[in-house]
């Protein structure tokens, strides 16, 4: 049995575009990468996001893609989660729309598997620009091959990209971590496929609490990024709780 932990990301990142709807609403496109899924409502992932219309479209792609997913819309991320048979199945790969009266954020809740991963993208009115994740588990990080330059742990990106001041905190209990914010091909994973690394905007390297400041630019892709050292001493990371602001 895993132990539970809380990991609460408020997330920033940038990629050039965006879409205007033909109303003339702006829409905001949140990436959530490489998220560890465990059944159970108690170990349920939360994305939390500012929507102006109450909605969002999501896609969720999973590993396997024979798990079922139920994706939950909540009033604020900590709020309680409804019952699970009320919210709506999601398919993989399939975009669906989640609608709700003060929706706020979503709870993604898996079965029919012992574990999956997901990519999820969600697309909504633009209603602001603080975003948050709360995962109940957050593995040691894998030494394999396929998970590095970012293959493996969550990363997140908020689209499009908007100049200004970013600042992240982040705090929680175990080994020591890395906080950064990205600047590069992070989603293609460029850095293996070329070998330049990407270029830091930000860093924060040690025990926690951690905090990053930025000036982010509409040139190029940013991905926010919390990760440890692999290694004997690699463990869970609890209670990790991650803030951020940007324009």
């Amino acid at each position: 049995m895993k132990k539970t932990i809380a990991l609460l990301v408020v997330l920033a990142a940038c990629t050039a575009g965006g879409n205007t709807k033909q109303s003339g609403v702006p829409t905001v496109t949140l990436l959530a990468q490489n998220l560890q899924l465990f059944p159970g409502v108690e170990q349920a992932v939360r994305i939390g996001f500012q929507t102006a219309s109450g909605s969002t479209f999501i896609i969720a792609d999973l590993k396997p893609d024979t798990a079922a997913l139920a994706v939950c819309p909540l009033t604020a991320l900590g709020a309680e989660i409804p019952p699970v048979a009320t919210c709506k199945t999601v398919g993989s790969g399939v975009r669906e729309e989640i609608a709700s009266s003060d929706l706020a954020a979503v709870a993604l809740v898996v079965s029919g598997v012992s574990s999956a991963n997901a990519n999820v993208q969600l697309e909504y009115d633009d209603g602001g620009h603080d975003m948050s994740v709360q995962i109940p588990f957050l593995a040691a990080p894998d030494t394999s091959a396929a998970c590095k330059d970012n293959g493996c742990n969550p990363f997140f990106e908020l689209m499009p990209v908007r100049n200004g001041a970013f600042s992240a905190t982040a705090a929680w209990k175990g080994p020591t971590g890395t906080l950064e914010m990205l600047q590069g091909s992070v989603l293609g994973r460029s850095l293996t496929a070329t070998g330049i690394p990407y270029r830091e905007a930000a860093r924060a390297d040690g025990k926690p609490p951690l905090s990053i400041k930025a000036t982010l630019s509409s040139q190029g892709e940013c991905a926010l990024v919390l990760t440890q050292p692999a290694g004997p001493a690699a463990a869970p990371l609890e209670n990790v709780i991650v803030s951020g602001s940007w324009p």
